[in-house]
């Protein structure tokens, strides 16, 4: 008994001495594939090494690679009719392991000081997998000078949204959200002036810059919507809303977008959704109550005119559709209370119904 208790001691202090043996700063493991022997020299200092490596790995695949990355590019620009009848096997395959390579050789160029080299294979790296967070940070930190700052902050902007850390730091420090404002508000003046395709064309540049919100992709899909592509507003607002579930304006285009078809139950619900996180919407209320209306809701309506007279109480509107409610459900005090304070403050149509009243 004593020997078997002595061995499981043994072993015991065996597996701690192992255990404590092992280093405190074990390098991260290098992962599989092509570029595996490359990693490891760059990841030892031997950027020479792993300069070669990669060379001859690269060398087996370029040809093949660039002409994968021209297929992706032309199927970008293929109508979706014709993205449909495209065989997509080859654009949906992971090309990750190629990507590797070349955004192994951009690093080791650079552990060399030679930047130069390094852009066109972090591009390339990217083309081939556009999931790539540090390859889209490396090529913004070789971009930040003034000149190319813009390309930098959009190429930090997407290794952000991809969860990249140290790109949120980058981020704040060029200031690449006050140039995203300035496209914003760019396509906001476009919008109003209804040049569509140039406030779309601002949009684009504001939601590459800073992706990660929502009133960007909303107003884009009020452009589109305007322009009368329904298709591209709707995947907009539905971005809004993914993008920045917290804001109302995503939800609440969408509300107006279903209101506009004449589909007031999803219209009602959108509202709805705007209002849990927008409290203060008017026009929220102001078509919620018309889905209510639409939908033989009556008390309902008369409430959510209510919570918009509450939040505008100068404005004459929701005094006189309520009015209107009053009048067609015989509550004429009420709605003549409403005609006179909607007639008080102008409202073109409220006097007509004073005769009504006296």
């Amino acid at each position: 008994m004593m020997k078997k208790y002595m061995i499981l001691m043994v072993a015991a202090i065996t597996m701690t001495t192992i255990l404590v043996a092992q280093p405190k700063n074990t390098p991260p493991p290098i992962a599989p594939g092509l570029a595996a022997n490359g990693d490891l020299k760059r990841q030892n200092g031997d950027f020479n090494g792993a300069l070669a490596d990669y060379n001859t790995e690269i060398a087996k695949i370029d040809a093949e690679a660039k002409r994968i990355v021209k297929l992706k590019a032309d199927y970008v620009k293929m109508s979706e009719f014709d993205k449909m009848n495209q065989n997509q096997d080859e654009i949906k395959r992971s090309y990750n392991d190629w990507a590797r390579l070349y955004y192994g050789r951009a690093m080791a160029n650079i552990g060399l000081g030679k930047k130069g080299e390094a852009p066109a294979d972090l591009t390339m790296a990217i083309a081939l997998d556009d999931r790539m967070a540090d390859a889209y940070y490396q090529r913004a930190m070789l971009n930040a000078g003034p000149q190319n700052r813009e390309a930098a902050c959009t190429d930090i902007a997407k290794a952000m949204s991809l969860g990249h850390e140290k790109a949120k730091v980058a981020y704040d420090d060029n200031f690449c959200w006050n140039q995203a404002l300035v496209y914003f508000k760019e396509g906001n003046s476009n919008l109003t002036l209804r040049k569509y395709d140039d406030a779309i064309a601002s949009y684009d540049k504001a939601i590459g810059l800073s992706p990660d919100s929502g009133r960007y992709y909303a107003k884009r899909g009020q452009a589109y919507y305007a322009k009368g592509d329904k298709t591209k507003a709707l995947e907009d607002f539905t971005k809004a809303t993914e993008v920045s579930p917290n804001q109302g304006e995503g939800f609440y285009q969408l509300g107006m977008y279903y209101f506009n078809l004449d589909e007031f139950d999803k219209a009602f619900d959108y509202f709805t959704k705007c209002l849990a996180v927008d409290k203060l919407n008017y026009n929220a209320y102001i078509y919620r109550a018309q889905c209510c209306e639409r939908e033989q809701k009556f008390t309902s309506a008369i409430y959510d005119y209510g919570q918009a007279i509450s939040i505008r109480p100068n404005d004459p509107e929701a005094y006189y559709r309520r009015a209107l409610l009053n009048r067609d459900m015989k509550n004429m005090t009420d709605a003549c209370k409403d005609f006179r304070k909607a007639a008080s403050m102008e409202h073109p149509d409220a006097a007509g119904y004073l005769e009504e009243c006296k």
